[in-house]
């Protein structure tokens, strides 16, 4: 008896916990207007934006949801800013045996130009059409 209540408190502070965990995961992937370095643009939901200050990008994100088949271990879609890109690139490529379509804009700021490239699973590209169109008009200067 003298165990169970302790027991139950730990309990109830590990649902507690994992509530707020989950919470604020599920946060994390809904749709938020990013204002970076001589630009703006809004992350559609289903998209985490990866924080990391020695990325080469003035923006990266990538999907929550992954590939089907083969491709269960891919990310659907990864979204980056380039800073003073020059080549806007293909608009399909291959990468790790899997097809990707690519989708990109260039924007100019101040003295250097931005580039917002997003590549997709093929496979994949449909579901995620109108997010990359939100994200692609909403890519601006600022």
């Amino acid at each position: 008896m003298e165990l169970l209540i302790p027991g139950l408190i730990l309990v109830a502070l590990m649902v507690w916990a994992s509530t707020r965990i989950k919470r604020s995961a599920a946060r994390a992937f809904e749709a938020e207007h990013i204002e970076g370095d001589g630009f703006s643009l809004d992350k559609p939901d289903g998209f985490l934006q990866k924080l990391d200050d020695k990325s080469e990008y003035a923006f990266e994100a990538y999907s929550k949801d992954f590939g089907r088949g083969l491709a269960e271990n891919t990310r659907a879609a990864t979204a980056v800013v380039v800073v003073n890109d020059q080549n806007d690139g293909p608009d399909q490529l291959m990468r790790g045996g899997h097809e990707y379509q690519v989708r990109t804009k260039t924007i100019g700021s101040n003295s250097h130009r931005l580039t917002l490239r997003i590549e997709v699973l093929a496979e994949q590209f449909d579901d995620f059409a109108r997010r990359i169109d939100e994200m692609l008009t909403s890519f601006a200067p600022r």
